[in-house]
């Protein structure tokens, strides 16, 4: 502290640590949040994570494997249907699982901005040192923003603007209270699986070959809910992160182009990415604080980001973190 004279770091309780959502990024990121004011949300299958949405699949295929023994047993007509065709119907069990969440995933985009939530007090003030070490190429910021000012824009900006954004804390086990919101929609899951089958278990016709939309009925709350699982619950490995996403969900419709995307280069990857709407979206409204990552020039580093606060006319203030850390 001795060297910034100017530094001081926030009051702690545990009301501010639950309060407190940091977001890591680049120079150029802090730099464009600020004089922009806006976020970038970017489509879930850029994300760092390759497993991205997947944890979380396979939910609905115990569902339908049970009822289809359920049919078994009872030597119900679309068991007869199939067994007469040499068909296994419990293979269904899994395709069907598979086709949901395949259209699902190619009717819907989520684009998402992770933010990260402090564990205790040294969280809080200095940042995590994962978080440091994957985004703070160049030494890295994290902007603090607070979790009640953001719901509060959230909310506001859903109402005026049409949009459908939300915050959500992520889940790193796939048995969570997320899935228990799908499972209380099994029985327009069940109807669907059975409509499919129905549908497969007619004779063929040739002047038609065209089939139901399989999420056609599940639109609305069904769907909604499954896509909510599959966004906000991810691999454990990931857990340490103490992710919280905002999300916007967008619908794309057939050969069109992705609606209202911007794209940008990340290290060659093209990445889709949403801005929100700086008219009914206040985010700077929303930062409490600015934390410099470990690295090199602390002191000039902490100056020029505080100069180019005041510059904005913005009242955030702008803190260093203590972490030893030197990237080699």
């Amino acid at each position: 502290m001795a060297d910034l004279p100017a530094h001081r770091l926030p009051q702690y309780s545990e009301d501010a640590r639950q309060d407190a959502l940091f977001h890591y990024t680049t120079a150029t990121g802090l730099i464009g949040i600020l004089e922009k004011g806006e976020l970038w949300s970017t489509a879930y299958f850029c994300a760092n994570d390759e497993s991205e949405l997947a944890t979380g699949k396979g939910i609905l295929e115990p569902l339908f494997r049970s009822a289809t023994d359920e049919w078994i047993q009872a030597n119900d007509s679309i068991v007869r249907i199939f067994s007469s065709r040499g068909v296994e119907i419990s293979s269904h069990a899994k395709a069907f699982e598979q086709t949901i969440t395949g259209v699902a995933l190619s009717s819907l985009c989520a684009f998402i901005t992770c933010f990260c939530k402090p564990t205790g007090k040294e969280d809080l003030y200095h940042g995590l040192l994962s978080q440091w070490r994957g985004y703070g190429s160049d030494g890295g910021y994290a902007l603090q923003f607070s979790r009640k000012k953001l719901l509060a824009e959230i909310e506001r900006t859903n109402r005026t603007g049409n949009f459908s954004y939300q915050l959500q804390d992520v889940h790193y086990n796939p048995d969570n209270d997320l899935k228990k919101e799908v499972l209380n929609h099994r029985v327009s899951f069940l109807s669907a699986y059975r409509s499919f089958l129905e549908e497969l278990a007619q004779p063929l016709d040739f002047s038609n070959l065209t089939m139901k939309n399989p999420i056609r009925d599940l639109t609305g709350g069904p769907l909604e809910s499954l896509l909510d699982y599959l966004i906000h619950t991810k691999n454990q490995h990931f857990g340490e992160e103490r992710e919280c996403r905002l999300s916007l969900v967008d619908m794309l419709k057939p050969n069109s182009a992705m609606p209202h995307a911007t794209h940008f280069s990340r290290n060659g990857l093209i990445v889709p990415y949403r801005a929100t709407p700086k008219l009914t979206f206040d985010i700077l409204s929303c930062v409490e604080g600015i934390v410099v990552g470990p690295a090199p020039r602390m002191g000039a580093r902490v100056q020029a980001a505080a100069q180019m606060v005041q510059r904005l006319g913005l009242k955030i203030p702008v803190r260093p973190s203590h972490i030893p850390f030197t990237r080699v």
